[in-house]
């Protein structure tokens, strides 16, 4: 179908080697009760055929809704590929979701529901979500704080809310407040979480409206060796350390950034030791960062985090055996 108009909402499936998955994520997008929304398919560069089959489902579909199958030329990244979708998609409010994850047909026409009721005020819209193993098995409810409760800046530094972001709908118009995210900032749900209380506020559909698949970065990790673990965990300390930044930047538009750096300072602090400890996977960390003044850690915090990483075949031998008694 093509629209005349902009349409009101966006619905995106971001992929990226998701072939095995694609199909039935793509199939649920296109199940969408309501109005007739854009169904943007984005694939960042798969090396498999997960741009084929959108293409295939986009040439085949017949419905209401507008389908667009469209591929980064690179491989992009997480946090750029949010970016250019942000800027591809032409409604007012996008829903996003995984391509490994599945929507309920009723999504879309609940979340607009949920944006009308508030004057189309707030600018993210959360939800529940359906807790679904690696093969689709469903396990239970995944409950979400109820956005509404947080009103300012100073509700977020008091307590941050619990969210999940694969079921997260954002204004356009948040988008273009605060701009793009920095590529290297993976936590887009975190991100927009505090930009919504910079602005217009946010509420939660007290229903699950995505089944979400585990896996993924917020996967169970196992790692296979010390310089396995190591590795991880700089990657997610990097990671961490590029959402205080944006954090920082976002706060600083918002003219807030003394409420932010105070509530964030201590666990900023503590993700700074952590990069300087891995600093180099490969080799053990310096004894003298026990003591370095650049970081206001407390001492047996910083004692067992530096024993972690400078021992982490034994770490990993230690977790493996603990995974074993759980279980």
């Amino acid at each position: 179908m093509t629209m005349t108009t902009a349409p009101l909402l966006t619905l995106v499936v971001l992929a990226y080697r998701q072939a095995p998955l694609i199909d039935a994520a793509i199939a649920s997008a296109l199940a969408q009760t309501g109005e007739p929304i854009e169904i943007l398919l984005s694939d960042d560069a798969s090396p498999d055929d997960t741009f084929a089959r959108m293409q295939a489902h986009a040439a085949a579909y017949h419905g209401p809704h507008q389908v667009i199958a469209r591929r980064n030329p690179v491989n992009l990244g997480l946090g750029a590929h949010v970016n250019t979708v942000m800027q591809a998609a032409r409604g007012e409010l996008i829903l996003l979701m995984a391509g490994d994850d599945l929507c309920l047909p009723e999504r879309a026409q609940r979340v607009r529901e949920a944006w009308d009721a508030t004057g189309r005020r707030v600018d993210l819209i959360a939800s529940h979500v359906i807790d679904m193993a690696p093969d689709g098995t469903d396990l239970g409810l995944l409950r979400v704080d109820d956005l509404a409760q947080w009103r300012s800046v100073a509700d977020w530094a008091r307590r941050r809310p619990h969210v999940i972001g694969a079921a997260h709908a954002v204004t356009r118009r948040l988008f273009d407040r605060f701009g793009p995210m920095a590529d290297d900032c993976l936590l887009e749900d975190q991100v927009n979480t505090l930009r919504t209380l910079c602005a217009g506020g946010a509420c939660t559909v007290d229903a699950p409206l995505l089944r979400y698949r585990r896996g993924g970065v917020s996967g169970r990790h196992v790692d296979a060796d010390g310089a396995a673990l190591r590795t991880r965990l700089k990657r997610v300390a990097d990671r961490h350390l590029a959402l205080h930044r944006q954090w920082q930047r976002d706060a600083t538009l918002a003219g807030c950034l003394d409420t932010v750096r105070a509530a964030t300072d201590r666990e900023e602090q503590r993700e700074q030791f952590l990069a300087a400890l891995l600093a180099d996977p490969a080799r053990r960390p310096p004894l003298p960062l026990l003591w370095d003044g650049r970081f206001r850690v407390r001492t047996g915090w910083r004692l067992s985090k530096w024993l972690r990483v400078a021992f982490a075949g034994l770490t990993v031998r230690i977790d493996a055996l603990k995974a074993r008694l759980r279980a």
